[in-house]
């Protein structure tokens, strides 16, 4: 743990927008590192759940992702926790990728051949999708999954919410927006134009 609350401390000095780690199950790390930081903390893509559930209306399904469906199981409590969700509702359709080809890679630790995997996960999306025609969206919990987001996307028209997702969330709040937005030196130049207003004008 302090080495854990360490790496927070490093994090904050580098001026990050947001913490978040690199496996979806160290949504367990979650408190811990709310406690140490005043920054938003997101260990897991997890954290998008609320948001979802939100959006769609609790007749629409949402298919949670990871490596391995069963492994998720022992989190349910956290989840309802953290998230406020219970991942046991019908609304959620739990899927495990453990048996894409290619993909156990992970359960060994190995490299993944993110291109031999792609065709496997697109056809268990679509699988998935026609088991549950009702699904409106898409959850990749694992920290493994965001390189097949995108031709999850295309392949299903669906929205898919990842770790990257997730975070683009909270770092996007803290950026400029370049279509209306102005940065420090536009809002100099725009407060230039501001014109005085003689003091004898001034109705106090």
């Amino acid at each position: 743990q302090e080495r854990f609350v360490e790496a927070i401390k490093e994090l904050e000095k580098l001026g990050v927008s947001v913490i978040t780690g690199d496996c979806g199950f160290m949504m367990w790390f979650q408190q811990l590192a709310r406690r140490n930081t005043s920054l938003p903390v997101v260990m897991s893509s997890l954290a998008s759940l609320g948001a979802m559930t939100c959006a769609h209306s609790s007749q629409e399904k949402i298919a949670i992702f990871t490596a391995n469906g069963k492994s998720l199981e022992p989190m349910r409590d956290l989840i309802k926790a953290e998230c406020g969700i219970d991942p046991e509702e019908s609304r959620f359709i739990m899927v495990g990728c453990e048996d894409v080809p290619g993909f156990e890679a992970v359960a060994l630790g190995e490299k993944v051949d993110v291109a031999k995997v792609t065709p496997g996960m697109v056809k268990k999306a679509q699988e998935v999708l026609a088991a549950h025609p009702d699904i409106a969206s898409i959850l990749m919990e694992c920290t493994e999954l965001p390189p097949y987001s995108d031709a999850v996307r295309r392949a299903t028209g669906l929205p898919v919410f990842d770790a990257i997702t997730t975070c683009d969330f909270f770092i996007t709040s803290r950026m400029d927006n370049p279509k209306f937005g102005v940065d420090d030196e536009q809002l100099n130049a725009s407060m230039n134009w501001i014109p005085a207003i003689p003091a004898d004008m001034v109705p106090f």
